[in-house]
């Protein structure tokens, strides 16, 4: 186990002294949130979460998400025109480092990654004329197929009772990516989780799609145990939890087109200035629907 005042040393030095560390294992994965401000939200601009089975990588991810929110956050005080949206879609940041070089690449990949997967998913979800395919698997089934996700599966399981599990792809057009969105249904609703790789890179993608699901069923196990003020992502998520929002999926998986999701040129694709420890990087395609809006049905999260 590494220790705690190793991993904090990772931990930009303008930001050591304004956040506290919460760790936590989910089967065998760790898992980091660093806050920013205490409040009741898993989900907010103030916390910043962190998913692996390695411990170093898992809070490396937290520190670099929390980077990238406060890249954005300056550079749209500062009016960049690269930061002037409401939200940060499209954004990634990697620790330099001793690696300039890779840290460029991989910022630049995972900032992608995000872009096509909130303009495909937001796009799938709003175009009832978007191809798509769709598997649908019993739990056990689930991790008969994956079995290296068969620990985490049944441990959230413990927590909510799953009946099915949907995996839907939806069909990019001449693209070298791959979206996943997990689809855990339960007897009052249902629960999501997404991403987007490299194509046939599944088991990755859905390792870190069931980690998105995972962060999400947390809200819901939180409010039942404790009822808490929501923020407007939590509040769309109960919403999905509900007998109404699960009706409300089925209408949407009921409409199945033959159109590709074809991805537009790039209007933002460019390095965002940082504090020197991670390289930031944003891509943001032309006419990007919003991936979150006060519309609490539309199932982008």
């Amino acid at each position: 186990m590494i220790k705690s005042e190793i991993l904090t040393t990772m931990i930009p030095l303008e930001f050591a002294k304004m956040v506290s560390v919460e760790h936590s294992k989910v089967a065998d994965f760790h898992w980091f949130n660093i806050v920013s401000e205490k409040n009741d939200s898993l989900i907010s601009d103030r916390v910043f979460t962190g998913f692996d089975k390695n411990i170093q990588t898992a809070f490396s991810k937290a520190v670099s998400e929390m980077v990238e929110r406060k890249s954005f956050s300056r550079g749209n005080a500062d009016k960049l025109l690269s930061c002037s949206t409401l939200r940060s879609d499209g954004f990634a940041a990697f620790p330099i480092f001793d690696n300039l070089s890779l840290a460029k690449e991989q910022a630049r990949e995972n900032a992608l990654n995000e872009a096509i997967e909130r303009y495909a998913w937001a796009t799938w979800w709003d175009n009832t004329q978007i191809q798509y395919e769709s598997s649908i698997y019993s739990t056990q089934d689930f991790c008969k197929s994956f079995p290296s996700l068969k620990k985490l599966l049944n441990e959230l399981n413990e927590k909510i009772r799953f009946e099915r599990i949907h995996i839907i792809e939806p069909k990019l057009l001449r693209s070298e990516k791959q979206l996943l969105i997990v689809v855990a249904e339960f007897a009052n609703g249902v629960v999501t989780g997404g991403a987007c790789e490299n194509i046939n890179n599944s088991e990755t993608i859905l390792t870190r799609a069931l980690s998105e699901l995972l962060r999400h069923a947390l809200v819901l196990i939180q409010q039942k145990q404790k009822p808490l003020k929501l923020s407007e992502y939590e509040q769309r998520l109960l919403y999905f939890a509900s007998p109404e929002g699960k009706k409300t999926f089925y209408r949407r998986i009921l409409e199945k087109g033959n159109q590709c999701i074809e991805l537009p040129s790039l209007v933002i694709d460019a390095q965002i200035p940082s504090d020197g420890t991670h390289y930031v990087h944003r891509c943001l395609f032309r006419n990007q629907p919003p991936f979150i809006d006060e519309n609490v049905e539309r199932m982008c999260l």
